[in-house]
């Protein structure tokens, strides 16, 4: 066992020197900016579990920085962040939810321009051009079915097949706020064939749940054969031996979970190499491989060959849905909820 120690000493100051060089990749000024400063309040719509994920390993990296974060879903984190605005008082550092309520911040101008180096080779649909925010992981609405109920000659080829009257009757689920998916299609359709479509899905009478995930483990159990979900959350269950798959109609509409820097943070060096370990392919590949997300880092290979965005039609539900997201909201909620009982 002796004469493998060295190997292993060897690997390990490999390890350790490659995360030295991360470090000092980082502009000195930053690093010790960020040790002056000493910590950052992250305002994360994160699990606890996920938070300690992505916490752990950057504190580890850079032991003088200790981040503390807030976590709430996207819509509490972005009216605490304009009540403590217009309060004069702003807390957080780095927020990171979805990208609608991202949007809305960079309105309110409360998010401070900062191009992290990590984002270089970013597509431009998952960064802000002056660099307000970054996409730090997506999500592909798709349409998941279980393969114990659908025969592969019997899978909608089109959002269109969905229409037929085999899917008549609840035996498609769908999320109760689904008005981005409705978006999504308007922007890559036109409004006169999204709108004829979501009317004639209303009238097949589908299912109406509240939330991917659930949506998704009712699925497996053979609730309903087909439903509308995240194709990540799809390949973790199937991978775990659910019996449950997805289908790449086109297109797929994709909604993204942004990273950005709040306006006259008072940490913003620590800001800076926090961001930085998030989008890295690092901090990407937890994202990737501890919380089975998809990451928005292209340096890193899919999660599935399925997955891999150069073969699929993926359509970014951008500033456009998100400034007629109420439209949108409403008039699904008209179509598909209102009347009728919750499940």
């Amino acid at each position: 066992m002796k004469k493998f120690r060295p190997l292993i000493f060897a690997a390990a100051l490999v390890i350790a020197a490659g995360w030295m060089q991360s470090a000092q990749a980082q502009p000195k000024e930053i690093v010790e900016g960020a040790k002056k400063e000493g910590h950052v309040v992250f305002y994360t719509s994160l699990t606890l579990q996920e938070i300690d994920q992505v916490a752990a390993p950057f504190m580890k990296k850079y032991p003088f920085v200790k981040v503390d974060p807030f976590r709430g879903n996207s819509e509490q984190l972005l009216q605490k962040i304009a009540i403590e605005s217009r309060a004069g008082r702003p807390q957080h550092d780095v927020a990171q939810f979805d990208a609608f309520e991202e949007w809305q911040l960079q309105k309110l101008g409360l998010l401070e321009n900062y191009k992290s180096p990590e984002a270089k080779n970013y597509p431009a649909g998952y960064k802000d051009a002056d660099g307000a925010w970054t996409a730090m992981y997506l999500n592909y609405i798709v349409l998941g079915y279980n393969p114990k109920m659908v025969k592969d000659a019997e899978l909608p080829k089109k959002w269109e097949d969905l229409l037929q009257p085999r899917w008549k009757g609840s035996k498609f689920a769908m999320d109760r706020d689904e008005g981005v998916w409705y978006g999504g299609l308007s922007q890559y359709w036109g409004a006169e064939r999204a709108d004829k479509f979501m009317k004639a899905l209303a009238a097949q009478d589908p299912s109406m749940r509240k939330g991917h995930t659930l949506i998704a483990t009712l699925m497996s159990t053979g609730e309903f054969p087909l439903g509308l979900v995240y194709a990540h959350r799809v390949e973790e269950m199937k991978a775990k031996g659910a019996a449950i798959d997805w289908t790449p109609l086109d297109p797929i509409i994709v909604t993204p979970n942004l990273l950005a820097m709040g306006k006259n943070t008072a940490h913003p060096n620590a800001s800076k190499l926090f961001i930085d370990f998030l989008l890295s392919v690092e901090g990407q590949t937890i994202l990737q491989k501890q919380q089975h997300r998809t990451p928005a880092n292209p340096d890193l290979p899919p999660v599935s060959p399925k997955m891999d965005p150069k073969k699929l039609k993926l359509v970014v539900a951008d500033k456009r849905v998100a400034d007629q997201h109420e439209k949108f909201a409403k008039a699904f909620y008209d179509l598909f909820v209102q009347g009728k009982p919750e499940q």
